[in-house]
């Protein structure tokens, strides 16, 4: 019987990473020492009931290095990550996700620290190995994970990844490593080595942001609170924070966004109250500060041009929900995924798969809104916190592509706008490029829009940055407009 494989599982030109080792991977977490076996790390001096026995984590350690394959390979995590956690519970998903996201936010650091410690470069050929030693040396270095665990379940995790024959490498190349007191030397080092950030996107953030170029780096570093946005026109936000204290949860209030709530310990969905009944969804706080700025009303006529994965949509549909919310996207999965959220929150837009740098795809959407909500296509420079696996994926050339994308949808969201309609245009980007020096590019191609200043906590601009952990935030930009009458 012929296996058809999916994208992330497909064969190498040598080494070939099957389906049969991710199903493995789910059925297994451990590897047993055989004599065959004879590499794996198990401390000499350990009781004898434990010698002959298992290499515990060796699934999980494999499913992480084979993530991050996956990404140096060019895939996303967004679309590879949930294929490697199918059957773990709940424990082993934490354990994987906190490898595969720690190493790629360290990825250059441990890259440069790897190099020192191998006589010859690894080639593509054995890949895996490579992603298996930098998770590995992510775990010493920046976890309390005991070091003899790290090394013994890494090296167990060699024959699940198809790199059995470089088992007895991974295993002196870890041991080297301890000897060598496990540490990273980070003196001489570069910034953008420090902070593990692609040479093109330093540079930029050098030119643009010379004073706070330090506090962005190490901000994208850091690890994303949980915040959540409670539906205030279900329940209030005050009986909510009660529900919150009866079940020990522990919160901080934003006074940025009105329905925001950060919370202390992270939570998944299954365990955060009432969020199956749809009275709260996960939302970063600094993506709850967009929708407000169309002051939602009664019967308007209003349109998020590009809504997945609805999150915006949603909250405009709370702070009034009484308009005509028409919802596009280009995405038909995404939009689908848009549509469960809104069911899971009892709300009934209208869903439009249309792309919207299309001039054959406007013609879906009808025009006359009074509002437009413009969310674009972006870099992502904002989020890497969230998704370090940006700093990897995306390149220098992709920005112009970026722009011009941008500029093309603002020209049309502009032409679908009623006379004196509101315009907000958003991005999860820091780059100057698709912010601010868009705005101007886009007033500066039409006479008959202007910027419609809004109240930034007491200061009044028409437009605003916000830089990673900004209010403990992501980065986001604001815009708002009106179209002349």
């Amino acid at each position: 019987m012929r296996l058809i494989l999916p994208d992330l599982v497909r064969r190498n030109s040598r080494e070939r990473v099957l389906t049969a080792t991710v199903l493995h991977l789910k059925k297994n977490t451990s590897v047993k020492l055989t004599k065959k076996n004879p590499h794996y790390a198990i401390k000499r001096n350990a009781p004898v009931g434990i010698k002959k026995q298992t290499a515990t984590g060796s699934a999980t350690r494999a499913a992480a290095a084979m993530a991050v394959a996956a990404v140096e390979n060019g895939k996303s995590l967004t679309k590879t990550l949930p294929f490697y956690l199918q059957n773990m519970d709940a424990r082993d998903r934490a354990l994987v996700q906190e490898i595969v996201y720690g190493t790629l936010r360290h990825r250059r650091l441990l890259s440069e620290r790897l190099k020192d410690l191998l006589d010859h470069s690894i080639t593509k050929r054995f890949e895996n190995s490579r992603a298996l030693l930098l998770c590995a040396l992510y775990q010493i270095v920046f976890t309390r994970i005991p070091s003899h665990a790290v090394v013994a379940s890494t090296v167990g995790a060699c024959q699940l990844c198809k790199c059995k024959n470089m088992t007895g490498m991974v295993n002196a190349v870890l041991r080297r490593f301890l000897r060598e007191k496990a540490e990273i030397n980070k003196e001489g080092k570069t910034p953008e080595i420090l902070y593990s950030t692609p040479d093109w996107l330093y540079k930029n953030l050098e030119k643009k942001y010379p004073a706070d170029l330090e506090k962005i780096l190490k901000n994208q570093n850091e690890h994303a609170p949980l915040w959540i946005r409670v539906e205030s026109s279900k329940i209030s936000v005050d009986e909510y924070i009660t529900i919150l204290k009866n079940k020990g949860i522990e919160y901080q209030r934003s006074d940025k966004a009105d329905d925001a709530l950060m919370l202390l310990t992270p939570v998944s969905t299954d365990e955060l109250p009432l969020f199956n009944q749809g009275l709260v969804s996960v939302q970063d706080v600094s993506a709850q500060m967009a929708a407000p700025l169309l002051e939602p009303k009664t019967g308007e006529k209003i349109l998020d041009a590009c809504c997945a994965p609805g999150g915006k949509s949603a909250q405009l549909m709370n702070l009034c929900p009484d308009i005509q919310l028409f919802c596009a996207d280009c995405d038909a999965e995404r939009l689908m995924s848009a549509q469960k959220n809104f069911q899971r929150l009892k709300r009934n837009p209208k869903c439009i798969i249309c792309d919207f740098t299309s001039d054959n795809d406007l013609t879906l959407l009808g025009n006359d809104y009074d509002k437009i909500l413009l969310d674009a296509p972006c870099s992502g420079t904002g989020v890497i916190r969230r998704h370090p696996d940006i700093k990897w994926l995306r390149r220098a050339k992709d920005i112009d592509i970026l722009t011009a994308t941008q500029s093309t949808m603002l020209d049309h969201a502009l032409a679908l706008l009623k006379p004196n309609g509101i315009l907000v245009y958003s991005t999860c980007s820091i780059l100057k490029e698709e912010n601010e020096e868009q705005v101007k590019s886009f007033l500066k191609r039409h006479s008959n829009v202007e910027l419609l200043p809004f109240d930034d906590h007491g200061t009044m601009t028409g437009f605003k940055q916000l830089l990673p952990g900004d209010d403990g935030g992501d980065g986001f930009f604001y815009a708002r407009f009106i179209k002349k009458s």
